[in-house]
């Protein structure tokens, strides 16, 4: 259970990847003060956690309804997770794209929410990738209560490091600089790309393309 609990631990960190948000939520709040991007990380990590709850609670009912083999599912999720380590990989410092009309927020309480919702809730952290391990992991063979009791805590845990990393994120900017966290990145994705290779080998022998 633990080596369980900790590999999807590992992945749903790997996949919200908290540290390569860091320049784009310094982009997207440079006009914010202090006080400010504090509200801005708490809603924005509200927001991604009740999407993230939602679809725990009802992605496997979606499968199910849609009649998508949990085989099938690991191969897509493993293709898009190949396709986000590619763009961790071979992205340039500052080429991750910040919608024009959120780069120069306006001092608001309602532009805050606006942040803090999209793009920074969704999809920075409670984006695509992260609802595909949500689904991965529900559909995984074993028991519903079982993955549900390790992708809670595992959840959990991940905001709470992106709502610290976030939190100290001019620092962490200043420690590392630009180049450090572009070089973490990097590293996260070689890693990312391992697990999306062996997500579309789980899918391929789950739908008995190929034998064990």
């Amino acid at each position: 259970m633990a080596a369980d609990f900790f590999r999807i631990l590992f992945t749903v960190l790997l996949v919200m990847d908290p540290i390569g948000v860091v320049p784009q939520f310094l982009a997207i709040t440079a006009h914010y003060d202090e006080a400010a991007r504090r509200r801005i990380i708490v809603k924005a990590i509200l927001a991604a956690g009740c999407v993230l709850l939602v679809f725990l609670l009802i992605g496997k009912l979606l499968l199910d309804f849609f009649g998508i083999m949990p085989g099938a599912f690991y191969i897509s999720g493993g293709i898009l997770f190949f396709l986000i380590a590619f763009e961790m990989i071979y992205s340039r410092p500052g080429t991750r794209s910040v919608p024009p009309d959120e780069a120069q927020p306006a001092q608001s309480e309602n532009a805050g929410i606006s942040v803090a919702v999209f793009p920074l809730a969704i999809p920075l952290i409670a984006g695509p990738g992260i609802l595909t391990v949500i689904i991965m992991f529900i559909t995984s063979g074993k028991s519903w209560i079982y993955s549900f009791c390790l992708l809670l805590p595992a959840i959990l845990i991940s905001l709470a490091v992106a709502f610290v990393i976030l939190r100290f994120s001019t620092l962490l900017l200043n420690f590392l600089g630009a180049m450090g966290i572009f070089i973490m990145e990097k590293i996260m994705g070689l890693i990312l790309a391992g697990f999306a290779v062996q997500f579309i080998y789980n899918g391929l022998t789950a739908l008995g393309i190929i034998g064990r």
